[in-house]
């Protein structure tokens, strides 16, 4: 028998403990079934079984005041999972877990998705010029409009919900390219904020890291050559349902973190590429051009210089000294065409085209050459002696050559024999008529080679 009542002795004293509590619990207010933490849980997803959400609307109806940070939070939960328990039971015959955030707007209907890119914004970027290829970071505003996510105003007194994880809505998954052969170049997406306001219009953030390779056909104008470098998005998942549209906005650059590196970036308006046969799409790219001087400087001077001492041999009048000083000239243009390969050598990409300066020391060489041999060979001309007068007309035009550009014709010393004076004026005076017609051929030969140096040098480095 005393075994007896010990084992009924603790029943019977947790009735009367329970006995004693109820009315306590009945005296504190409205009785909450579920815990605030049971707002997490797969448990309380509908309405009718958030007895916190009840409290807290209770709240707002009967008080005027503003809510606490942590009532704010709790407001904002409550809001979320009615959202998400009214999608549920309008999608129950589906049988789809957590539609809300699993399938896209319009599931049912099939009505395209349009997502609106508001604004990209260029936060880094690194370029590489030896592989032609280059990283771009920053941000990029989205929205797109979610008929799930309606609520009233004057019930919940908000007209904004903060999605504190994007794994509880439904956001578009976003790449750089098609998921089934793209190259796996180190593209990242993350979203960072989502909000939406009591119309079911929802706004994103997503920084995007992304990296393609560059166009370089325009390496003929370096050092002021430009890199097009375009970049595509393309949507992941959902791809049927989805459509991309563009503000209009160009790229901005983030005044805080963004710098030039000495490059000058300008970027195309974002454009998409609809087409009811294809995947949505959304292009733009980027112009890259070199903002510092320095490189064209450091090229500019050296081909100044082999310009100015290629023309000057003229002024020199013999023709021997001419034929010294322009093949002192070549060996400056070939020492000059080395050095501008060598520094230009790592930039070399994919395409064939010559860079303007080494592509204007390659026709400065060709056409020195020409005027040295042409030089050397009415120089020889020259110490031939001939016993019979030129034609008289060419004498005559040589003589007004020789006289109208006289600064190029002054006397030689190859023309004066101090020792053998008296010889050569005794001699017939038909071999000073021949040597005047052949620097008057030199003195125009010369002068045409130098107008079309120049004229190159004009059209590729100026």
């Amino acid at each position: 028998m005393t075994r007896f009542w010990l084992f009924i002795l603790p029943f019977v004293a947790l009735a009367q403990a329970q006995e004693q509590t109820q009315p306590v619990a009945n005296q504190a207010g409205p009785h909450i079934v579920n815990s605030p933490n049971a707002l997490f849980q797969a448990r309380a997803t509908g309405s009718v079984q958030l007895d916190p959400c009840q409290y807290m609307l209770q709240m707002l109806n009967q008080t005027n005041k503003d809510l606490m940070q942590h009532e704010e939070n709790t407001l904002e939960q409550c809001l979320y999972y009615f959202l998400a328990g009214e999608s549920a039971k309008k999608l129950a015959r589906l049988n789809i877990p957590h539609p809300i955030a699993s399938i896209p707007p319009n599931y049912v209907s099939q009505q395209p998705v349009t997502i609106n890119f508001a604004q990209f914004t260029l936060q880094h970027f690194e370029l590489n010029e030896h592989l032609k290829d280059i990283s771009i970071h920053g941000y990029l505003e989205l929205n797109w409009h979610d008929d799930r996510l309606v609520w009233s105003q004057d019930t919940w007194k908000k007209n904004k919900l903060v999605v504190h994880s994007f794994h509880h809505v439904w956001v578009p998954l976003l790449g750089s390219q098609n998921p089934e052969n793209h190259l796996k170049n180190g593209d990242a997406f993350e979203i960072r904020k989502v909000e939406t306001t009591n119309q079911g219009n929802v706004t994103a953030k997503v920084a995007f890291s992304l990296r393609t390779f560059c166009d370089d056909t325009d390496f003929e104008n370096y050092p002021n050559d430009v890199y097009k470098c375009c970049f595509s998005f393309e949507p992941q998942q959902d791809r049927e349902v989805i459509q991309f549209t563009s503000s209009g906005l160009p790229i901005f650059t983030d005044p805080k973190n963004f710098r030039d590196y000495g490059w000058g970036v300008s970027g195309t308006v974002p454009e998409s590429f609809d087409d009811p046969s294809e995947i949505a799409q959304l292009g733009f790219c980027l112009n890259l051009k070199r903002a510092h001087s320095s490189l064209k400087v450091e090229l500019a001077i050296p081909l100044f210089i082999t310009t100015v001492l290629f023309l000057l041999p003229p002024l020199f009048g013999s023709v021997k000294i001419q034929i010294y000083i322009k093949m002192f000239v070549m060996g400056l243009q070939f020492v000059t065409l080395l050095i501008f390969s060598i520094r230009m050598a790592p930039f070399l990409g994919s395409t064939s085209a010559t860079p303007k300066p080494v592509r204007y020391l390659e026709v400065a060489l060709v056409f020195n050459l020409i005027s040295i041999t042409t030089s050397i060979v009415l120089f020889c001309c020259m110490q031939v002696k001939r016993t019979l007068p030129p034609w008289g007309r060419v004498t005559q035009f040589a003589n007004f050559i020789n006289g109208f550009l006289g600064v190029l014709h002054i006397t030689g010393i190859e023309d004066i024999n101090l020792e053998k004076y008296d010889e050569q004026v005794a001699q017939t005076s038909y071999q000073k008529d021949w040597n005047n017609v052949f620097r008057a051929a030199h003195a125009v030969l010369m002068a045409a080679i130098s107008a079309i140096v120049i004229f190159v040098y004009i059209v590729y480095c100026l």
